[in-house]
């Protein structure tokens, strides 16, 4: 029964371990142009790019609305607000 438990609590700890190994959050040049690239392309003039709570933050203009925009570390949007 230990072992059981032991080895579920190894294997449950390695998969959570994978998934945030995924998309490392750093704001290097190159992630900036990336982002800018991505958002530019869904019409949005991009401002600023800065991290907040491991997430990237940009700052955009679309359709003359200001919004934040935030991405994780694999650029995919997790959230927008106005």
């Amino acid at each position: 029964m230990l072992k059981t438990l032991i080895s579920a609590t190894l294997l449950a700890a390695t998969l959570t371990t994978g998934a945030f190994a995924a998309g490392k959050v750093e704001l290097s040049d190159a992630n900036k142009m990336k982002i800018t690239e991505l958002l530019t392309a869904d019409g949005h003039v991009v401002g600023k790019i800065k991290l907040e709570d491991g997430l990237y933050e940009a700052y955009t203009k679309k359709d003359g609305q200001k919004l934040e925009v935030f991405l994780d570390g694999d650029f995919n949007i997790v959230k927008i607000e106005d």
